[in-house]
């Protein structure tokens, strides 16, 4: 099986290619995606080469943890059936290519587990759960933020949340 997706070859060099996925197993779903954020501050840190090295770190990678899209093939276990509409926070399914993010792909294949299922009607909108569950946890103490600093898509997520 063979999907398309965005490869950062090196620190500022970017690709299309077509690549190889890894086979599913009993417990994986395969998800066609239908939308897939960019994260200002990880994808750039990824694209100038300035990402802290962790686990798994490493060039060649498919970037991307912000992707919704469908379920297209569920495996025995995994908790979903096809034509679910769901929330694939990333993958490692692309063979020698890192995915340690690997959101931006046309097909992914993920543990179930991993796959959040979300509303339909979401939409594009869904790609903003990842920032949503950042935003949910600065929050989550219980005391309201006397000022938020940034007003970019976190900054806004935190606003909102703090006054629903």
């Amino acid at each position: 099986m063979q999907t398309d997706a965005i490869v950062m070859e090196k620190p500022q060099s970017l690709a299309l290619a077509s690549i190889a996925l890894d086979a599913p197993v009993d417990g994986d779903v395969v998800v066609e995606i239908d939308f897939s954020g960019v994260s200002t501050g990880t994808e750039r840190l990824l694209w100038s080469g300035r990402m802290p090295n962790f686990p798994g770190m490493g060039y060649p990678l498919v970037p991307g943890y912000e992707s919704v899209g469908r379920v297209v093939e569920a495996r025995p276990g995994c908790g979903h059936k096809v034509g679910d509409a769901v929330f694939a926070p990333g993958a490692r399914c692309f063979g020698p290519v890192r995915g340690l993010f690997g959101g931006a792909a046309r097909t992914l294949v993920l543990p179930g587990a991993r796959a959040i299922p979300i509303a339909a009607s979401l939409g594009e909108q869904g790609v903003l759960m990842a920032l949503a569950a950042t935003a949910r946890h600065a929050i989550a103490g219980g005391e309201s933020p006397d000022l938020i600093i940034g007003h970019g898509v976190l900054g806004r997520l935190i606003a909102r949340l703090t006054i629903a």
